[in-house]
């Protein structure tokens, strides 16, 4: 694969990491490891990538945190390699479990307890629209426990839905 084509496949993830409010760094780690062929050691990151060592560290740490990247030794080097997580699929719900435990989470537990401090007080239209955030939110919870179950039902749905032309 040319360089090019690496380069700007790391800036576009990058971004898209960006706009999602990932670290431009841990996006740029990760969209590098996505698009090659081979683990890579934080010395490889550091010098393609142009960031510090801290920074391709941290990002690092925050990749495994999230099941997408992990470590791998290669026979006869003592240095720690870096991969990416091979199944896309895998790394989708890698991500998806991380995001909402981070951050969907937090929002459903929150709204639940303004809801039941707001049943206290006179109705009116904010507590039903609060309400109505309540089930719809539950909704989506309940989905992603669903799809969280079984993967394999998913992906199995997925490939039902019609191909793009």
């Amino acid at each position: 694969m040319s360089e090019a084509l690496i380069d700007q496949f790391v800036e576009t993830w990058g971004a898209m990491g960006n706009s999602w409010g990932v670290n431009n760094s841990v996006a740029r780690v990760h969209g590098l490891l996505i698009i090659t062929d081979r683990p890579w050691c934080i010395d490889e990151l550091v010098e393609r990538l142009q960031i510090s060592k801290s920074n391709v560290s941290t990002s690092l740490k925050e990749l495994r945190s999230w099941n997408v990247v992990r470590k791998v030794f290669l026979p006869g080097d003592r240095r720690e390699f870096y991969a990416c997580e091979p199944d896309a699929w895998e790394m989708l719900f890698n991500i998806m479990r991380q995001r909402k435990q981070r951050e969907f989470d937090p929002i459903l537990a929150s709204i639940a307890t303004t809801c039941e401090q707001a049943r206290q007080c006179p109705g009116g239209i904010a507590v039903e629209r609060l309400g109505q955030m309540k089930q719809m939110l539950d909704t989506f919870d309940r989905l992603a426990g669903m799809a969280f179950k079984s993967e394999a039902q998913i992906k199995a749905l997925v490939s039902l839905l019609p191909k793009k032309k």
